[in-house]
C-alpha cells in the first residue's frame, strides 16, 4: 500500500501551509505508515472512544472526545503489528501546553484541566492579584490529554516535546 504524503494532500487542498502534524495512535511501530492496513480494529477496540479515522483511513486520537486511558485496547485489537507495547516504552513522548488565553489569566476561576490531570501534571499556582495560574510540570505530564477536552476556551494543545 503506497505511503501517503501528507504535504501533497495539503497542496492539493490549496494549504499552502505544512498540514499540523497528526497524533495517531499511541506505541505506534516507527514504519506504522507501511505497517497499519487501515482495518479500523484499533479504532472499535479504544474504550474511551478517543481513536478515529484520519486523512488516508489512517487511526489517529481525537483529543476532543477525550484523553487516552493507556489501557492497550488498541493493541491488543492490532493483528498486523503496528502497535507494540511489548517493550514497556512509553505510549509516546507528547506532552500537554497550555496556551495564552486561559479563563484564569483573565480573572474567572477555572480549573477543569487540573481536575482532569490524573499525573497532577497541571498545577495553580498563586499569582499577583489572588488569581491562580495553571503551571504544568512536563516530567509529569504524560500526554493523555484529558484537559484538552474540557478546557472551555481551548488553549491547551499537545505536541512533541523539543
Amino acid at each position: 500500500m503506497p505511503t501517503i504524503d501528507p504535504s501533497r494532500r495539503a497542496l492539493f487542498r490549496g494549504q499552502l501551509r505544512p498540514p499540523r502534524a497528526s497524533h495517531r495512535v499511541p506505541w505506534m511501530v516507527d514504519d506504522f505508515m507501511d505497517v497499519c492496513q487501515r482495518c479500523d480494529d484499533c479504532i472499535r477496540a479504544c474504550e474511551p472512544g478517543v481513536l478515529r479515522r484520519a486523512d488516508g483511513g489512517f487511526p489517529s486520537i481525537d483529543f476532543q472526545r477525550g484523553g487516552c486511558e493507556f489501557c492497550a485496547a488498541c493493541v491488543a485489537a492490532c493483528e498486523h503489528g503496528a502497535l507494540d507495547s511489548s517493550d514497556d516504552r512509553p505510549a509516546w513522548r507528547l506532552t500537554a501546553r497550555i496556551g495564552d488565553g486561559c479563563l484564569d489569566a483573565r480573572g474567572i476561576t477555572c480549573r477543569t484541566c487540573g481536575d482532569a490531570c490524573e499525573t497532577r501534571a497541571i498545577r495553580f499556582q498563586l499569582a499577583v492579584g489572588g488569581r491562580a495560574l495553571p503551571t504544568l510540570d512536563p516530567s509529569l505530564c504524560n500526554g493523555c490529554g484529558s484537559c484538552i477536552a474540557l478546557c472551555p476556551v481551548h488553549i491547551i494543545e499537545i505536541e512533541e516535546p523539543a
